[in-house]
């Protein structure tokens, strides 16, 4: 099929990738000039395992492309299907921005022949039935058909998806999908546009839920006879709940989950609809950025004005480069506002960066550079240059008595656990020989959110 993509973010790069993998011929439609100039070279603007193989494996094809323009591309090839993948930002207020959703879908609705239109961006229950009414010649041609990626992981996800929602309002546009997907082995739903978008936000919702109650339990697991990881490790193996979304650290940061949460609850407000667990989930995440601080406050006392700060990390995860709502964007400038100085590494983020990310921070090349002379650390991402560290070396670089918060539960205590530090983490964790083991005993290490 000739498919378009509009929008080569982080969902409409992997979708155009992955579908011209599938053997379609597919253009993806990129209006900033600098992005398209990088996906025409073969660089993808987002990092994520494996794209940037696929990308140019996809491009040698001939099978994917890149164009500015959907309307003047369309007139040469006529496009089948046009898949809509821009960006829905959070508003001043919370709400949704559908700007560029609003613009895509008024360029196609011009398109003649007229293609099918196959929108995957979160948008908020109700919005496929306020746009197709003001191009209603789209409305049996159309699709609301959300994606559900994971960071890590999304080409895997596109291609052998847990489901698939097919949000339609005619039973033909089904079968187009099926077309488009292929032999998808993975249940399919079909419903109405506004269940398919109320689907996506109650998904995330739910997943912001997991994390969220793994912080307050971390929380109340902050005595030393408790231990947060066998408490997860138990909760987790009910098989009605399972273990994924079910680490706790500084909450959830991706690019997606603040955004939903805050708009599903905005968009419930305006209908008078109470949403007092949404709101608590929100709560607690907006709360737990501040562990970090409040975790030095009361180790270091006044000590902490004078004392440097040594982060390590700045991303939300390893294998995302998306920074718009990393914890780090929280932590760093409350470190600013009390410490005497705060460094900042992060091996896979340029200095530079960094230092626009952060006014005030020092970057810093390496990580011994980062913690010498620092009376406290505070692990921001789990990065195996962090985990897998000499901490007997770490620890004689540190000013003393020294400070470790790990902000992603992510070090194994029983490797700090000896050195001239105090190790800190979101509820208690317990070193492996201190704790009962399972199976071959090992400790327990939750899979990480």
């Amino acid at each position: 099929m000739r498919v378009a993509v509009v929008g080569q973010g982080y969902v409409g790069v992997t979708g155009a990738v992955a579908l011209a993998r599938q053997g379609h011929h597919v253009t993806g439609i990129e209006k900033d000039p600098a992005r398209l100039r990088s996906l025409t070279e073969g660089r993808t603007p987002v990092s994520e395992p494996g794209l940037q193989q696929e990308l140019g494996l996809a491009l040698e094809t001939g099978r994917l492309r890149f164009a500015p323009d959907l309307t003047r591309t369309h007139v040469t090839e006529p496009f089948e299907v046009v898949l809509i993948t821009v960006g829905t930002p959070p508003a001043e207020d919370g709400t949704a921005d559908l700007s560029q959703v609003k613009a895509a879908l008024g360029e196609v609705a011009e398109l003649l022949p007229t293609p099918h239109v196959v929108l995957k961006s979160t948008v908020p229950p109700g919005t496929s039935e306020r746009l197709t009414a003001e191009h209603p010649r789209l409305r049996d041609r159309y699709a609301y058909n959300p994606e559900f990626l994971n960071q890590g992981s999304a080409l895997d996800d596109w291609t052998t998806p847990s489901r698939v929602v097919a949000g339609v309002w005619s039973q033909p546009v089904t079968d187009v999908l099926h077309a488009l997907y292929g032999a998808l082995a993975c249940p399919w739903v079909v419903t109405t546009p506004t269940t398919a978008e109320m689907t996506k936000y109650a998904s995330n919702a739910f997943l912001a839920t997991k994390i969220s109650f793994a912080n307050e339990c971390a929380r109340l697991c902050a005595t030393p006879d408790l231990d947060i990881d066998q408490v997860m490790q138990a909760v987790g193996l009910d098989p009605r709940i399972g273990h994924a979304f079910l680490q706790p650290g500084l909450g959830f940061g991706d690019s997606c989950l603040p955004k939903d949460t805050a708009a599903l609850a905005r968009w419930a407000a305006s209908r008078g609809l109470p949403t007092p667990l949404l709101n608590a989930v929100i709560h607690v995440n907006r709360d737990q950025a501040a562990l970090v601080r409040d975790t030095l406050r009361r180790e270091l006392g006044a000590d902490l004005a004078h004392s440097e700060v040594a982060v390590l990390g700045a991303r939300y995860e390893p294998w995302s480069d998306d920074m718009r709502a990393a914890p780090s964007r929280v932590v760093v400038p409350q470190l600013l506002a009390e410490a005497a100085g705060v460094r900042v590494w992060d091996p896979a983020t340029d200095p530079d960066e960094l230092a626009r990310l952060f006014p005030g921070a020092r970057p810093c090349s390496d990580l011994r550079t980062a913690v010498r002379g620092a009376r406290a650390v505070a692990v921001l991402t789990e990065w195996p240059e962090t985990i897998e560290a000499d901490w007997s070396l770490l620890a004689t670089e540190l000013a003393a008595p020294a400070v470790v918060v790990d902000g992603k539960n992510c070090l194994l205590p029983e490797r700090l656990a000896g050195l001239p530090l105090t190790y800190r983490s979101a509820g208690n964790r317990l070193p492996a020989r201190a704790a009962t083991s399972f199976g071959d005993g090992a400790p327990y290490a939750a899979p990480s959110a």
